[in-house]
């Protein structure tokens, strides 16, 4: 029932986008700058996936991405995907609409 509701919440809105963005966030174990935002709402896989790839390119060593999205399958896998690439998944927070953020930060001592 929940991924029914997801296809039609997603069916009117797709909204895909990454900003350049430079801010810090309060996060469990810390504080995270964050350098660059992704936003997909309504974007099925692999979209926010390949798109928090690329943010996650364009930042340096020890900053922040944040996705935001309301796909329940991105906010699965992007932890794990961190792990094969030089990334670490830091916090996943839901809010009342039922929007995820996602937090990852590009390891420190990463090649730049």
């Amino acid at each position: 029932m929940l991924a029914l509701d997801w296809f039609r919440r997603s069916a009117h809105r797709q909204n895909h986008q990454i900003a350049s963005t430079d801010y810090e966030v309060e996060l469990e174990g810390g504080t995270l700058r964050i350098r660059r935002r992704v936003t997909c709402e309504g974007d099925g896989c692999p979209k926010p996936q390949l798109l928090t790839l690329k943010a996650l390119s364009l930042v340096n060593a020890g900053e922040g991405v944040e996705l935001v999205t309301d796909n329940p399958a991105a906010v699965e896998t992007i932890p794990a995907m961190m792990y094969s690439v030089d990334g670490e998944h830091v916090a996943t927070l839901q809010d009342e609409q039922g929007h995820w953020r996602v937090y990852v930060q590009r390891i420190p001592g990463a090649e730049e």
